[in-house]
């Protein structure tokens, strides 16, 4: 099967990488974890647009590891996307130790999945070319069922985790200026995509209508909830891949 990035085929013209420009030069003085870094001033960065392995999952020590060895007391190069501070007041950054892009690096060794919002997605399309290929190649984290991509029907145990879930869509259907992407005959029980009124709009913009996704096979990406059944968001045209 081929796997068409949405984000790829609205953006044929983008770049193999980030092309953000670097803002600031800053000294790494500590490696939190797999996905953050503490500055010699005193910040602290989190990589923007990837999740690495944390909190103990299988592969925490090697994602550490990894993004050690890339930046640790080195100057780094910062980039911003949209969004540049995360709620606990860490700095959201695309990071660059030299000519090597940090986030490029994990996801390539396969010690990170893509995780995009709709304010940290414009590096997103190399990101998941660079994803696909070491998720086909089964390293790192694609080695191990823990971070396999799932099946619709598998999700009771994942509600609050961040997945990849593929399934063929059943139905679309929207309530109230809300669009709901069924992959099930019961909405009460079977997984669902659910796009608010306004996401549906930005959506539009990037020239994706999830009223052409019946019969689809479909893959999305983001936070598991439960709304009735298991549930995603969808903000942005990264977290959504065709499956052909």
């Amino acid at each position: 099967m081929i796997a068409l990035t949405l984000l790829a085929a609205l953006a044929a013209a983008t770049p193999p990488a980030c092309t953000l420009p670097i803002i600031e030069h800053v000294e790494v003085a500590h490696v939190a974890d797999g996905a953050s870094f503490d500055l010699a001033d005193g910040r602290r960065v989190r990589l923007a647009a990837v999740l690495p392995p944390r909190g103990g999952e299988p592969l925490t020590d090697e994602a550490r590891a990894r993004l050690t060895t890339v930046v640790a007391g080195k100057t780094v190069g910062l980039a911003f996307d949209d969004r540049t501070i995360d709620r606990h007041g860490a700095l959201v950054a695309h990071v660059f130790a030299g000519d090597e892009w940090v986030q490029q690096s994990m996801v390539t060794a396969g010690l990170a999945r893509v995780r995009t919002f709709a304010d940290t997605a414009r590096c997103a399309a190399p990101l998941l070319a660079d994803e696909a290929t070491a998720r086909a190649a089964k390293r790192g984290v694609w080695a191990l069922p823990h971070y396999r991509v799932r099946k619709v029907d598998e999700l009771d145990a994942d509600i609050g985790t961040f997945q990849i879930v593929e399934g063929k869509v059943a139905s679309v259907a929207a309530s109230r200026g809300r669009v709901f992407v069924n992959f099930g005959a019961d909405y009460r029980t079977d997984f669902t995509i659910a796009i608010s009124a306004r996401d549906r709009r930005h959506l539009s913009k990037d020239g994706v209508d999830p009223a052409t996704w019946t019969g689809k096979q479909i893959r999305v990406r983001g936070w598991l909830s439960r709304l009735n059944g298991p549930e995603v968001e969808l903000t942005h045209a990264a977290q959504i891949q065709i499956v052909e």
